[in-house]
């Protein structure tokens, strides 16, 4: 009887779990989605940016938080709104870069609550830089006044327009054209770059030229202060290398014959 019954229970299981169950497909959660997208990952200190936060989830509501953090995971800066719901699956948030450059890290949790559950954390870079401020200066030598389209370019990039801008200059005016620019995302190389003025052909002509172009430094305000330090160390070297030598040297006598 024992073995009979246990032939059934077998048989019994068998036939359970090759019928589908119905609640078992019923809670079968559909596939969770969310994301954040920005134009630019790269803002200047203080200033602000929008990130796009998106999610899915069938038939969920989808709650968020969110926070930028340093390297340390501390909370740092500020995202408003840092907490709420999505509205047809997105939602804007503005991130107040802090006051000091680095890399910093925008992290939302998305939390799913509905026919599926469950939370998604998503994370994305907030890089803060010092503005460079570029500078070059045009003078309209001619007697009329000139609508004219001009870009910088840095380090002879000729393929990026930075800072473009429409500008109206008066008869015989100079005028110096000015943008903050942040630089490119991965950011630029120690040292001396170089700033030049380009523009449509109207430039080209010779009522309307670039009189002045300009120079920045990544790292150091220029090469002269570290030249003037070299020259400071080297006299300081000098001077006590002709103390040493010209140091006049004790006359301690004759030695004490030995009794």
């Amino acid at each position: 009887m024992i073995a009979l019954a246990a032939i059934v229970l077998i048989a019994s299981t068998v036939f359970l779990m090759a019928v589908p169950s119905a609640e078992a497909a019923e809670d079968e959660p559909s596939d969770m989605f969310a994301d954040i997208r920005a134009e630019t990952y790269l803002l200047a200190v203080g200033k602000t940016a929008t990130y796009d936060i998106y999610a899915y989830g069938e038939k969920s509501t989808i709650t968020f938080t969110a926070k930028l953090v340093d390297s340390n995971g501390y909370s740092v800066g500020r995202v408003s709104p840092s907490s709420g719901s999505l509205t047809d699956d997105t939602r804007a948030l503005t991130v107040t870069a802090p006051e000091s450059p680095g890399t910093y890290t925008l992290e939302v949790k998305f939390e799913f609550k509905g026919d599926v559950e469950g939370e998604i954390t998503k994370k994305a870079p907030v890089r803060a830089v010092v503005p460079i401020t570029l500078s070059a200066v045009l003078e309209n030598k001619s007697g009329t006044l000139t609508d004219i389209t001009v870009w910088f370019i840095v380090d002879g990039n000729v393929d990026e327009r930075i800072g473009e801008q429409e500008i109206t200059i008066g008869a015989k005016e100079t005028k110096t054209v000015t943008h903050e620019w942040l630089g490119p995302l991965n950011g630029l190389s120690w040292g001396k770059h170089t700033v030049t003025l380009d523009a449509e052909i109207w430039l080209l002509s010779e009522d309307l030229i670039n009189v002045e172009s300009s120079v920045f430094y990544v790292g150091q305000n220029s090469y002269a202060l570290s030249e003037t330090l070299v020259v400071i160390l080297f006299i300081i070297l000098l001077i006590a290398l002709i103390w040493v030598f010209r140091k006049p040297v004790k006359n301690l006598g004759k030695p004490k014959a030995r009794r």
